[in-house]
């Protein structure tokens, strides 16, 4: 705990966000890529440091989110790295289809969404690209979901950074076990609502 205190206060602000923004764009192909946990403890320590600023933090993850969709769009609709030896494996082939279906059937919802799923900004990104989506269409929407997954990142981040009487240390760790947690919460619940939107379908047409 004291490392990481010491490490987290040395921070240079003059390249924290750059390299906020890389990890994020990075995340956009590479989803094992901790973005949203780092701008968590960011945003946790944006309250007591001065040399961050959380408006500054969500603007970095914002730009590195849409740098690594629109990369990773134009590099399916372009190159199909989708069909790759890395994504060729079964779970990413399934993701990848569950993404077009919902794509199709949900829309802008389920994009705004797809940060709190696993696997689900490079499962979307991909369907988009595949399904020939409009890129202006796509970079909309894109941009939107940005916007939530920024501003949620960094907002959990802050409010539990300015928790009274907690350390820097523990404020950190707060905030992220508080994110990972809505996270599951979100999942589970968008979970919820396809499988109820799902059996109302097949209630329809059996009726």
């Amino acid at each position: 705990m004291d490392e990481l205190g010491e490490f987290l206060r040395n921070l240079d602000s003059v390249w924290i966000y750059p390299a906020g923004a890389l990890s994020v764009a990075l995340s956009a192909v590479l989803p094992p890529a901790p973005s949203t946990t780092l701008f968590v403890a960011l945003g946790s320590l944006s309250v007591s440091s001065d040399q961050l600023n959380p408006f500054l933090l969500a603007a970095s993850m914002f730009a590195g989110a849409m740098a690594g969709d629109l990369a990773t769009f134009l590099l399916v609709r372009h190159f199909r790295i989708n069909e790759r030896n890395f994504f060729s494996g079964p779970r990413w082939q399934a993701a990848f289809r569950s993404a077009g279906l919902k794509l199709r059937g949900r829309g802008l919802p389920i994009v705004l969404t797809s940060r709190f799923i696993p696997l689900g900004r490079l499962s979307l990104n991909v369907a988009a690209a595949v399904a020939r989506q409009p890129l202006r269409s796509f970079a909309a929407h894109s941009a939107l979901a940005a916007l939530l997954w920024s501003t949620y990142a960094v907002g959990v981040g802050a409010l539990s950074g300015s928790w009274p009487e907690l350390s820097t240390e523990f404020a950190v760790l707060l905030a992220i076990a508080v994110s990972l947690v809505l996270g599951r919460l979100i999942n589970y619940a968008l979970a919820w609502w396809e499988n109820r939107g799902q059996l109302e379908d097949a209630n329809r047409h059996a009726g």
